[in-house]
């Protein structure tokens, strides 16, 4: 099976189109990511090239690196984001750093997890901001216990609601809760873009956006327009659920958005007698996803009921995993 030094010498045999060398030493491929089952990844800046010649580029990788011999090529153009390191702070005005946080598949729990690790940092001392990212279905201002809708200052910017000590802003608080949001993926992601922009969020040290599941327009331009700090992706110890948290870590590597670790839910849940039962497997000693753990969280249904009730948990053993998350995320942002 072919590896990375195959498929980075393969881009060094094709000349960049309009700029001095190969595609690697011109700065026009980035994020390359080889995959264990044989596939490879990489992000391809266009911003200089007409939309044929970036199709026509895309094709010749795409054939180049599968005659190397990888099962699957994944291209991802971008014309929005610089070649150069990512910023240091987010593109939203008065947001210091904004987290990403995704799955690859639906069900594992994300957005708890999500409203979780915001209550978490706010216990840090943070001023910390919810994004429900997730247009199609928001669940968030559920969690929160939220009832009342958003509203508009004069001059048209958003005003985020409070609850819990944070500021929240979502669909779930914008449209009818009972109607479905039928947009295409394009109006999907403008509509994230917007809430995020023109939100009056004042000063936040952290603004933690709960993504969709899966890997799609939200999260690109996530990462090409609001220049996130990092992302934690969510799983179950499931194989299931960890084959995609494993193609959305390969995502965000893709993407240049770092990976700040892998939260292990629902890994496990303590019985009356002591026993642990383990729903959904147990959590493999090597999970094998590209990414560290840095929390196995269990299955605790005072969660799931305070959830429900809109009143989410701030103590318990799921809290005090998240404490420690939110203490390493403090360390690595240095806010």
């Amino acid at each position: 099976m072919p590896g990375k030094d195959v498929a980075e010498a393969t881009l060094k045999a094709i000349a960049d189109p309009v700029r001095p060398g190969d595609l690697l030493s011109s700065g026009r491929v980035s994020g390359l990511v080889v995959r264990d089952e044989g596939g490879v990844g990489l992000v391809l800046g266009v911003e200089d090239l007409a939309r044929a010649a970036a199709q026509a580029l895309e094709s010749r990788i795409d054939k180049a690196l599968k005659l190397a011999g990888f099962s699957s090529v994944r291209v991802i153009q971008t014309a929005d984001r610089s070649d150069g390191p990512a910023p240091k702070g987010s593109a939203v005005p008065g947001v210091a750093h904004i987290i990403g946080v995704g799955a690859g598949k639906g069900g594992v729990g994300k957005s708890t997890i999500a409203v979780a690790l915001a209550l978490a940092l706010k216990r840090r001392g943070l001023k910390v901001g919810l994004l429900d990212a997730d247009i199609q279905g928001p669940s968030v201002h559920i969690l929160l216990g939220i009832k009342e809708r958003a509203r508009a200052t004069a001059d048209k910017r958003l005003i985020p609601l409070e609850s819990h000590g944070l500021k929240m802003l979502g669909m779930g608080v914008m449209a009818d809760p009972d109607k479905a949001v039928a947009w295409r993926g394009p109006m999907v992601a403008g509509a994230m873009v917007q809430m995020a922009t023109v939100a009056d969020w004042g000063q936040l040290d952290v603004l933690v956006v709960d993504l969709p599941p899966g890997t799609g327009d939200i999260h690109l331009s996530l990462a090409q327009k609001l220049a996130p700090s990092g992302a934690l992706v969510v799983t179950t110890p499931q194989a299931l659920a960890r084959a995609d948290a494993r193609r959305a870590v390969a995502f965000f590597e893709q993407l240049q958005v770092p990976v700040l670790g892998v939260v292990m839910n629902m890994a496990g849940m303590a019985m009356p007698d002591g026993q642990v039962l383990h729903p959904f497997g147990q959590p493999p000693a090597d999970s094998g996803l590209g990414a560290e753990v840095i929390a196995n969280l269990p299955l605790d249904p005072a969660v799931v009921a305070a959830s429900d009730a809109g009143a989410p948990m701030e103590t318990g053993a799921v809290a005090a995993g998240l404490d420690k998350v939110a203490a390493q995320i403090v360390r690595q942002l240095g806010v």
